[in-house]
């Protein structure tokens, strides 16, 4: 039967009956016709975009709904990974389409145009792929020492009060966060140890300022140790290391008479962010095995991501030697948190929705899709966890 004579492929998790495939490829030519020459100049320019045609069918009572929902996925997103059964996984961007529609065996017919996409140039730092982001975050805070010695040598007696101000500010966040959390004894009798060397150093920031911002950064580095030791909440609400994170991102001020200070509260935030540490651990997010919300997670990173963009601003008002290299530091940790804030969304965003106008098992949706119900239910959180309706977003496998 004809039927059978098709493969099975997939368009960013949409099932295609692929009857043919055609590939259009070569070069990019630029020809010049000299005058009074017999023979042109002809330059190669490059490959041209490979394009690659489909035909596609679709067969029985629900084939024109099937065709529709898969047009209305290539227009809204045109850019995706088709899996192909014998070329394997390719990017293309979609093009054109022709419809046909025939009576005959509910067949519908869609001829479809890509063109194979590109991966556009990056530049990347090589620290981003051999350290961590509470690594990174530490050589951000050894840099931005350097221009904290320059800042404090051009303060008056004023400038200097407000910054012993608003590091004791810091120090008292760092005192509220340590108080909350549930850990040994002898954990806490080393905080406070800490702690009170860092309030005993704010009074030799102007003659020792290095050694200042040092004692601070291992006394952040001690209360990020305990916040991560600490046992994972089940709920985002009490959650020690996601308050401590606000805490920090909550002391910056934009008033403060140097950089250092903000810089420091930032790399304060992400060293004491369990889902920082946690994701870094695993090449992929998975939304079924998560104990907090993604939508959580993914704001709190964002959050993170938008004062460290901030930071970078921040630093470009200078010229020096040490600010372009405190700008490099903090460009590679935003890449380190990003790199984690991708990772999640494309960990829990559905591959396709579907429209479902009565309650369906997610059981049964999830045999139906090829998947497994806990992930039907978590791609769902605001859905009843046993019957579904509406719009419900689906994806192929965790």
């Amino acid at each position: 039967m004809w039927e059978r004579q098709y493969e099975q492929g997939r368009w960013n998790g949409l099932e295609l009956n692929i009857l043919s495939t055609s590939l259009d490829g070569g070069k990019r030519l630029h020809v010049s016709e000299i005058p009074y020459a017999d023979l042109p100049s002809i330059k190669v320019m490059g490959s041209s975009a490979e394009k690659i045609d489909l035909e596609v069918v679709f067969v029985g009572k629900n084939s024109l709904v099937d065709a529709n929902e898969l047009l209305a996925n290539l227009s809204n997103t045109p850019k995706g990974e088709l899996e192909h059964p014998w070329l394997g996984e390719i990017r293309l961007a979609f093009e054109n389409y022709s419809q046909k529609i025939t009576t005959k065996r509910g067949l519908v017919s869609l001829s479809l145009k890509f063109i194979r996409d590109g991966k556009a140039p990056k530049l990347t730092s090589s620290l981003s792929t051999k350290v961590s982001a509470q690594q990174q975050a530490s050589i951000v805070d050894e840099v931005s020492t350097k221009t904290f010695k320059q800042d404090v040598k051009g303060m008056d007696i004023a400038s200097v009060r407000n910054l012993q101000q608003n590091f004791t500010h810091a120090i008292n966040q760092l005192v509220g966060i340590a108080n909350q959390l549930n850990v040994p004894s002898q954990m806490l009798s080393a905080l406070n140890q800490e702690l009170n060397s860092a309030f005993v150093a704010i009074s030799s920031i102007v003659n020792s300022p290095g050694q200042f911002a040092e004692q601070l950064s291992k006394t952040i580095d001690s209360v990020a140790n305990a916040v991560r030791s600490e046992a994972d909440s089940e709920n985002e609400a009490v959650d020690n290391s996601r308050a401590a994170q606000v805490k920090m991102l909550a002391a910056i001020n934009m008033k403060a008479p140097s950089a250092h200070y903000n810089v420091q509260m930032i790399t304060a935030a992400i060293k004491m962010s369990k889902d920082i540490a946690t994701l870094e651990q695993h090449n992929t997010f998975s939304v079924i095995s998560t104990n907090g919300l993604p939508s959580i997670i993914m704001s709190d990173l964002q959050l993170i991501i938008s004062d460290i963009d901030a930071r970078i601003e921040e630093v470009t008002d200078k010229s020096m030697v040490e600010s372009i290299e405190l700008f490099h530091a903090l460009v590679t940790l935003k890449e380190g948190v990003e790199a984690q804030y991708s990772k999640v969304k494309l960990g829990c965003e559905p591959h396709h929705f579907i429209e479902c106008a009565r309650n369906i098992p997610a059981l049964a949706l999830a045999h139906r899709n090829y998947s497994e119900s806990a992930l039907v239910t978590a791609l769902n959180p605001l859905q009843h966890p046993l019957f579904l309706n509406g719009k419900i977003g689906l994806r192929v496998n965790s």
